[in-house]
């Protein structure tokens, strides 16, 4: 009989695709083992939905309610409000449309909104739950826990939020990466830490424009030799102001929805984006950034980067001007052995075959 996994994940301008695209990742290469997979994701993000259904998975929407519902027993902590129901009816509904799809192997959960009240309504005999979290800030009812990211302190992070029982995969060796990222890496030159082309990513919605102030940025530096490739998703609700500064700014191009990102990763000398999955992928390729945060749950990871020396880290987007970040470029651009330097450190932490190791462990522990 086939193996079905089932996925609780959503996406949105606010939560960006981070959370969906890991879960895509890790769906497919539990597909290269034969495991069917399921997405099941709120009816706000039908709009998403493809991004899954393209790979070959299917897709089970919950219907929204039409109000907000009344709160029932304590909150789902800060993230709450990333549904648009409470936590009880989100559970009921997930468990209804695992019924309809058929008995899963395992249920695999990557919601900052959802905690060990959610995955233990939706327990039942021989499933097993996956939980991916980045916080440790809520307690979980899971037999594996995957976070990804580079903290201080990793080992102890989820000590008092598992059970002792629950197997920890820890740490950026199991980032889930897209099959390009490996392939890309193995043909990467040997970077010699001249900046001849930058790449600006901030991920899927970008909503504090972080990418126009990178542009005005380099626009500042005045160097016309600096080619410069902007990438947006296509939420981006800035996406016509960015072009017009791509416009005035020659040495820019922009591509918005670009699926070779993995390739542009390896043509760039230099990124400036922001925390998340994106990280590890710079990371896998060997690219220095200047990277900010465009929000709280990237702060821990930045930080660890930028102690690893793997990153520069200039803090939270709102408290970035042009001019230190004109000033950060710069102080790159005339220092080669340095750029070098935070590539190779950053190329260290990560090898690209991070869901290879995930889906063994999960198979070994399951059968």
């Amino acid at each position: 009989m086939d193996k079905l996994a089932v996925f609780r994940v959503d996406a949105s301008v606010e939560m960006g695709l981070g959370h969906l695209t890991r879960c895509i990742t890790l769906a497919n290469a539990l597909a290269e083992k034969g495991v069917k997979c399921c997405f099941i994701m709120r009816s706000h993000v039908a709009g998403f939905a493809h991004l899954a259904e393209r790979d070959g998975h299917t897709v089970r929407l919950l219907p929204d309610p039409g109000r907000p519902a009344s709160e029932t027993g304590d909150c789902a902590g800060l993230h709450a409000h990333w549904l648009p129901t409470v936590w009880q009816q989100d559970a009921n509904q997930a468990r209804s449309a695992m019924a309809e799809v058929g008995a899963a192997d395992w249920l695999i959960v990557d919601h900052y909104a959802l905690d060990h009240r959610w995955e233990r309504t939706c327990r039942r005999e021989g499933l097993r739950v996956l939980v991916i979290d980045d916080l440790a800030d809520r307690d979980h009812d899971c037999e594996m826990l995957l976070d990804q990211n580079l903290n201080l302190r990793m080992e102890a992070r989820y000590q008092d939020r598992v059970s002792a029982a629950c197997v920890q995969l820890l740490g950026p060796r199991y980032a889930l990466l897209r099959r390009e990222f490996a392939v890309q890496r193995c043909l990467l030159a040997e970077r010699d830490g001249r900046i001849r082309r930058i790449l600006i990513c901030f991920g899927g919605s970008d909503p504090a424009n972080a990418t126009g102030k990178a542009l005005k940025a380099i626009a500042r530096l005045g160097r016309s030799s600096l080619a410069v490739n902007v990438v947006v998703g296509m939420s981006n609700p800035h996406a016509e102001s960015i072009a017009q500064l791509c416009r005035s700014l020659p040495v820019a191009e922009l591509q918005r929805g670009a699926n070779n990102i993995a390739e542009l990763m390896r043509q760039a000398d230099l990124s400036i984006g922001a925390g998340g999955v994106m990280s590890w992928e710079r990371c896998c390729l060997g690219l220095p950034v200047i990277a900010v945060d465009i929000a709280s749950n990237q702060v821990g990871a930045l930080e660890a980067l930028a102690a690893e020396r793997a990153a520069v880290y200039l803090g939270p987007v709102d408290a970035i001007t042009e001019v230190g970040l004109s000033e950060a470029i710069h102080a790159l651009l005339i220092d080669a052995a340095r750029t070098r330097a935070l590539g190779e450190a950053a190329a260290a932490l990560v090898d690209g075959q991070g869901a290879d190791r995930v889906v063994s462990s999960m198979l070994g522990m399951f059968g």
